[in-house]
Order: C-alpha cells, then structure tokens, then sequence
C-alpha cells in the first residue's frame, strides 16, 4: 500500500517534467500549430490534475493514520469518478505517436528544439516518447500494485488461519481416538464454542436432565466435539465430516421430547457417520436464542421448507469437484469459459442439466453445461448417499407412524 503512494509521487514528478520542460516551453510552442500541439500532448493536464488529486487523497490517509491499512477505497473512487481522463489519454496514443513521428522528419525546427530539451538534466537522458507513455504506464501499474495489495491480504489471513489451526491442534487431545490431522491449507475454523449436552440423570429416582458441557470446533469440514479439560485443554469425544452433520429441531430427532421450558434454545445435533463410522445424535442446549439460531444455520436442517426440487445448491464446504473435458465457451455475461483440465468446485445443479461453479485456478465464478465436464469426487457422492438414506428411512418412518 506504501507502494501505491510512492510510485504516484514518483510518477507526479516524472509528469511534472512533460508538462512543464515540454508542454509550456515557448521555443517548442511557437513551431507548433494548435491542432498539432493538441494532438501531441492530448489531455495531460486533466490527467496531471487528477494526479495531483490522488496522490493528496493518499497523503491525507496518512495523516490519519501513519500505518495505512488500506487504500483500495480511494483507487476505487478514483477509478469510477476520476479515471477516465486516462482512457482518453490512452485512445489518443496511436494519434499521438504518429504525430510525433511526422513533426520530427518533417518540422526541423522542432526536432531541433525537442532534441535541445531532451539534453536537458530534468530529462534524465529519457526521449519525448518515454514521458507520452507515462499515463499509460501508470494505470496499468496501479492495476498490478492492487493485485499484489489484495494478494498479500490473502496470504496474511491464509498465514493467520494457519496460525489458528495450529493453536488448536496444540490444545486438542484425542486419547484413544484415532487422532485427525487438523492442520492443512484447505482448512480454517469456522465457529467454536460451548454447549450443552442433554441427557437423562443417572439416579433411578430422578427424571431430572442432565447438562454436561461439551465444546464445539467446527472447520470448513470438519466437526469436533469435546470436553473441556482445562483452559486450554480439550479432549475430543467425537468428530465427523461436516457434510454428514445435520441439524433438528427440538421434536425430530429420536427419542426426543416435547419442547419445554427446560428444552428451551435446544437443538438436535444429528452425525450421520462419526469417527467409528455410526450414526448418533447429541441433543444440545445453547446458552441463548441467538447462540442456538446461529450453530443450526452452521449445517444444512433435514426439515428446510425452503429446499428446491428442481436443483441442487452446495456449501462451498460440501461440494463436488469436476474437470473439464470439453472447452466451452462462454455466451453469456454470467457464464463459465473453460479449458480442458480445468477443476471446477460445483456450487450449484439444475435439472435441465447446467451446472455453477468456481475454477479453482482463479476463482471465477459461472455457468456452464454439465457435458463439458465429468465428476471427480467419488467421496462426496458416497456422502451424498448417506444422506439420501437417512432421509428416505426418515420418510418411511413417518408413513408408518401415520
């Protein structure tokens, strides 16, 4: 970002010297006519204005604070409100080039005076040429220096979610349970906290529920259940997929009870597969409304009315990968081009045989048909099925309860 301000001030400077040494010369002036004098210099005094602008706008985010944390707010504006003064510059340059080009073998006069200029210590032995191509240069520079000020906030949050990983992983005891690797660069905790597991008291004169608290760590794709030794110790119970976890609400799941006052911010936590390879639920109680809303809109509810027949939509956690086989072409604003070999992680089906998805090459996002490409994640298709068994026997139940 500290890039950004020094090159535009660089940059100011090197413009100042086109503007001033060239552009208001008097000897250059007088053997020039208007038309060709506009032709060669174009606009560059409201790109130079615009520069002056910016580079204040930028000295100004660091009076307010001597450690700059962004700059991609003042580009962007300038960029929709400021910035087209370069696309004209930029359109002119073939004109401009051409003109040059003419005016030297043609006007001895002013090759004269531009050669006496170019000598000139403020020129720094560069050409005309190379300070015409200024403007150009600059836009184009700062569409990279944005690149790399967005690649290194990725790569800061990527390092920061390494870092995470590797707390927890210092913290997590697995005892006799087959230990999971919890570090990985697919990987990033999503949410964790404490809950509480309901379950019928041990005494065989009381009734009463029993609350054991247990904590939740719950990864881009992976759930792990634990109890808390100490501050920083927890020792896992359990882990699962996270596309095989379910969410119910309070009456669904089996053997539950009718919602109560005891039942309240209750949910049923549902494992269709967990580390041994079993189904169970846990039936758990948030310390709050919120706390309880927010851990089931983490996994996909059995009981959604809002599920779509007619497609399919994935989490970015739970979706499958495929490869292209067939270049397609986009036709539309909103679709896909892709090469063969692409991988694409699908988002989202239709039944009319389209699927969106994100290359994982770029992240771009699209549609495309589902004939240029071939699945390549048999593991999700066997979670898929998981799935689709428990809620067929869930039906069936149902039907035979009614």
């Amino acid at each position: 970002m500290f890039e950004v301000l020094t090159s535009e001030a660089s940059y100011l400077h090197s413009l100042n010297v086109l503007t001033d040494h060239f552009l208001m010369c008097r000897d250059l002036d007088d053997t020039l006519v208007i038309h060709d004098k506009k032709t060669l210099f174009s606009n560059i005094l409201h790109v130079y204005d615009v520069s002056q602008r910016f580079l204040k706008d930028l000295l100004n985010r660091i009076d307010e604070n001597i450690l700059i944390t962004d700059v991609c707010d003042i580009i962007h504006q300038y960029a929709l409100n400021d910035f087209s003064v370069y696309i004209d510059y930029i359109r002119n340059q073939g004109y401009q080039e051409r003109a040059y080009s003419s005016l030297v073998q043609t006007n001895n006069p002013f090759a004269l005076v531009m050669r006496r200029l170019e000598e000139s210590p403020l020129c720094r032995r560069l050409p005309f040429s190379s300070f015409l191509l200024l403007p150009f240069q600059r836009i184009t520079r700062i569409k990279i220096l944005v690149q790399i000020i967005k690649e290194s906030n990725t790569q800061v949050g990527q390092m920061k979610q390494m870092e995470e990983l590797i707390q927890v992983n210092n913290t997590l005891e697995f005892n006799k349970l087959k230990a999971v690797p919890i570090v990985s660069k697919a990987r990033f905790l999503e949410k964790r906290g404490e809950l509480y597991e309901l379950s019928k008291g041990a005494s065989l004169f009381s009734a009463r529920l029993k609350l054991t608290p247990i904590y939740l760590f719950l990864f881009n794709d992976l759930l792990i259940i634990t109890c808390k030794k100490s501050s920083e110790r927890y020792m896992v119970t359990d882990h699962a997929h996270r596309s095989l976890v379910q969410v119910l609400p309070m009456g669904f799941g089996a053997g539950a009870e009718d919602p109560g006052p005891k039942l309240e911010h209750s949910f049923c936590l549902l494992l269709l597969e967990n580390h041994r390879g079993l189904a169970c639920e846990h039936l758990l109680k948030a310390p709050s409304e919120s706390d309880m809303h927010r851990w089931m809109a983490a996994f996909p509810s059995l009981n959604d009315p809002n599920r779509k027949k007619e497609e399919v939509v994935y989490e970015d956690w739970d979706c499958p990968q495929v490869q292209c086989v067939e270049q397609y072409v986009a036709q539309q604003a909103d679709e896909l081009t892709m090469e063969p070999a692409d991988i694409i992680n699908v988002l989202r089906k239709t039944h009319e045989g389209w699927y969106k998805g994100m290359r994982l090459s770029d992240g771009e996002k699209g549609w495309f048909p589902s004939k240029s490409v071939v699945e390549i994640t048999n593991e999700h298709r066997r979670r898929r099925n998981l799935r689709e068994q428990y809620r067929i026997a869930q039906a069936a139940a149902k039907v035979t309860k009614n």
